[in-house]
């Protein structure tokens, strides 16, 4: 075993130690504005409840609201203590793109590096037409967090097309049809495929209307990826029945 297979096989270890489900490893060569001393990027998920998910099509989504929260948290607890371990056990430098740096000094880095950009970059999954992250294991379900390092690892495959085909379930779910029929692919802008404006105006309105039980994520849900991973059939008309 070489040394970017262990670096990867320990990190990984210590990560799933700690409730993740799924970590990966990308290279960040050739990716605009990624800091040089950082090449590369770990990604760590963690899925949202089933049965949390399952309340996105009833009138109180608080349970899916909270759980949302709960995760996010969670994912930035950990991702904080992967930069100390890289740092202080593995004596390589590291920088978890935590909620909190997000908020201040790495604003415009977190968004130039998203974290779908470091999960489609380590090969864990493709973005929907929906601009989320679609797992093969979990649909749009996880929820994400990344870290950047100059430590050697082993990276996956990188995906730069939708593995979609010509799936447009979560184009017909979205109530604000904010989601066209464009594929994702790594050379596209998000603008390409999907109106983030229409939809986040239409989430702030759904969060006020409920006071603050109601997100939507409808699109998320009704991934076949997603609903494979809740058990359910991936008849379209079905999921209107949850």
């Amino acid at each position: 075993m070489n040394l970017e297979e262990r670096n990867s096989r320990e990190i990984e270890e210590f990560f799933k130690s700690k409730g993740v489900k799924v970590v990966g490893f990308a290279s960040l060569e050739n990716i605009r504005n990624v800091p040089k001393e950082y090449p590369n990027s770990i990604l760590i998920g963690i899925p949202i409840e089933k049965e949390a998910l399952k309340t996105i099509y009833t009138n109180d989504q608080s349970l899916y609201v909270e759980s949302m929260k709960e995760v996010a948290q969670k994912l930035n607890d950990i991702i904080l203590e992967g930069e100390d371990y890289i740092k202080n056990t593995m004596n390589y430098n590291a920088l978890a793109i935590s909620r909190e740096r997000v908020a201040g000094e790495l604003k415009d880095l977190a968004s130039k590096i998203p974290h779908k950009t470091t999960g489609t970059r380590s090969g864990l999954g493709w973005i929907g037409r929906c601009a989320l992250l679609i797992s093969p294991e979990y649909g749009a379900a996880l929820r994400l967090s990344t870290l950047l390092t100059d430590m050697p690892i082993k990276v996956g495959t990188p995906i730069d097309d939708s593995l979609c085909e010509d799936c447009t379930d979560c184009q017909d779910a979205c109530p604000v049809d904010a989601i066209n029929e464009v594929k994702w692919n790594s050379r596209r802008e998000r603008e390409e495929y999907f109106d983030a404006e229409k939809c986040f105006e239409f989430i702030k309105k759904e969060m006020k209307r409920t006071n603050g039980k109601s997100l939507c994520a409808k699109c998320g849900l009704a991934c076949p990826y997603t609903k494979e991973y809740l058990g359910i059939e991936t008849d379209r008309n079905l999921i209107k029945e949850i």
